[in-house]
């Protein structure tokens, strides 16, 4: 049987757009004529269409590399030689394959013919094609870096709820029905369902999943496995949803990279490195849901076969250490034959959770717990409806004298540093006009270029402090608003739900009690409520 003649195509995203000499039609028709004008027979083609150059598992290279290392090749083609690959190492290693096993290698348009030996410029051309890959890598990264600093979307695609816009893909629009789906989700979630529940409610009332829905919406087919139904809703979709910051009205960019040019295994971003841009489209997700959701979703409630864990699961920490408390089960059977039940909650620490103790024994009565928190959301709420005013100026107050004092030092500080910095400038080019008229000596005008230089310096650095300063007052008022705005969205609470705990708790903490007499105990609690903090003052 004869051998192979092996004419292997290529093309990819890193190939210049719009070049017709490219494409693999093109490719096929120049390397056909190339091989039948040199009476080269047995052609066989193996493809490789949108597979970038820096990646060497392809489908078509594996082939043919298969058909080598079984001695079926004599004569391998490829119009240049980056159609084979970019990237240096493993271009030389494929030609090393190919003397291994007596291939010849051809580069049609390089003019590369191992038959004629040795050429020293397939080198060149090999770094010269490694090199293109990666000055494309990095004007893309650069595309996407000053997209990023717009606050434009990095891409068209928009996520569950949005499309769109008809004019340009980078703009997103809400879209309605699938809006109101979201907005559900978040509901469920806030009033406690876990993510399996609400994926298991959406689908009983035949909601379509977002690929099945947006599969419909735009005439486009779905690659959902026939074994899932349109209309299945798995944990992993809700809980994307759910953490979605983008429903807020935030363009979220830069979240996923790839190492480089080389390595394009994807991964995700520390989240301080997203480039973040508030109000870049139409929220369908206020922020204060949002952030209840994101709490609960962090001390998540968990159901097991003896009852829930409480709406207080997860807000609960020891104040001896720090630690989170747990919710323990103690079954006793009274002298009558009857069984009861006790809950209480107990560090992580302690001897009662762990063997390895590391805090004190101590516990609370989870009953006791949920009708001394009950009571403060009452107090707190009640005194803030009854008397708003009085309850925001009070919350506004700054506790410290001393803290008030270097805020006002602060202002005046600002205004005072930057009154000074706008000084400098006419100062400094007063230096250079008098170094020009002959005034000022080279050796003196360094000298005070230098001093009003650092002066400018400190002062910036000091101008940047204070705004700081001034930003962290300017949002402890807006984080009293925001409380303000949970407040009067609730009537009357007269119980602890789950979306009553999340909406106005951040975070429990309990610590050790103090026994008066016998079996009469003292038990501080601090509650600490969203937005505000510990609040002091108001009687429960």
């Amino acid at each position: 049987m004869a051998k192979i003649t092996a004419l292997y195509c290529r093309l990819s995203k890193d190939d210049p757009i719009g070049e017709e000499s490219n494409s693999i039609a093109h490719q096929k028709d120049m390397l056909t004529k190339y091989a039948k004008d040199r009476g080269f027979t047995n052609i066989q083609f193996f493809v490789d269409d949108g597979v970038t150059g820096t990646i060497f598992d392809r489908p078509g290279l594996n082939s043919m590399l298969d058909e080598v290392r079984a001695g079926n090749v004599a004569v391998a083609i490829v119009k240049d030689q980056s159609r084979i690959g970019r990237d240096v190492i493993e271009v030389g290693l494929l030609k090393r394959t190919f003397d291994e096993y007596d291939v010849r290698f051809i580069a049609a348009e390089d003019g590369l013919d191992t038959a004629n030996g040795f050429d020293i410029m397939s080198i060149f051309r090999n770094v010269f094609n490694e090199w293109y890959v990666a000055d494309t890598s990095k004007k893309i990264r650069a595309v996407f870096k000053n997209k990023a600093k717009s606050g434009k979307h990095a891409n068209g695609q928009a996520p569950y709820g949005y499309m769109a816009s008809d004019t340009d893909k980078f703009v997103w629009i809400v879209d309605e029905p699938a809006a109101e789906v979201v907005r559900e989700i978040y509901k469920l979630c806030v009033d406690g369902m876990g993510l399996t529940a609400i994926g298991n409610t959406l689908q009983a009332r035949g909601i379509k999943n977002p690929m099945a829905y947006k599969a419909e919406r735009d005439s486009t087919s779905t690659r959902i496995p026939l074994k899932h139904p349109d209309t299945t809703w798995g944990h992993g979709t809700v809980k994307t949803i759910l953490l979605n910051r983008e429903y807020t009205g935030a363009a979220v960019i830069g979240k996923i990279t790839s190492k480089s040019y080389k390595d394009h295994r994807k991964y995700k971003k520390p989240e301080e490195e997203w480039s973040i841009h508030e109000n870049a489209h139409e929220a369908i997700i206020d922020k204060d849901t949002f952030e209840t959701v994101q709490r609960l979703r962090q001390g998540r409630r968990r159901l097991a076969k003896a009852g829930d864990y409480g709406v207080l699961n997860g807000m609960l920490f020891c104040n001896e250490c720090g630690g989170r408390m747990h919710l323990k089960r103690q079954v006793k059977t009274g002298k009558d034959g009857v069984t009861h039940t006790y809950n209480y909650y107990v560090c992580r620490n302690s001897r009662s959770h762990t063997q390895y103790v590391t805090c004190t024994s101590h516990a609370i009565k989870r009953e006791e717990l949920e009708l001394a928190v009950l009571s403060r959301i009452q107090s707190i709420t009640a005194f803030a409806k009854n008397d708003e005013a009085k309850f925001t100026e009070m919350l506004k107050a700054d506790s410290s004298k001393e803290a008030k004092r270097v805020l006002a030092r602060a202002r005046a500080e600002f205004s005072k540093a930057n009154k000074r910095i706008s000084e400098i400038g006419p100062i400094i080019k007063k230096l250079y006009e008098d170094r020009v008229n002959g005034i000022l000596t080279d050796e003196q005008f360094q000298s005070l270029m230098t001093d009003y230089k650092n002066e400018e310096t400190e002062l910036k650095t000091r101008v940047s402090a204070f705004e700081q300063l001034l930003d962290e007052a300017q949002d402890q008022t807006t984080n009293v608003d925001r409380f303000m705005r949970l407040v009067r969205s609730r009537t009357d609470i007269t119980e602890l739900s789950a979306d009553v705990t999340h909406e106005f708790i951040e975070k429990i903490v309990v610590g050790k009690p103090e026994y008066i007499k016998y079996r009469l105990k003292k038990q501080p609690i601090r509650i600490f409520f969203t937005h505000i903090g510990e609040i002091g003052g108001v009687e429960s």
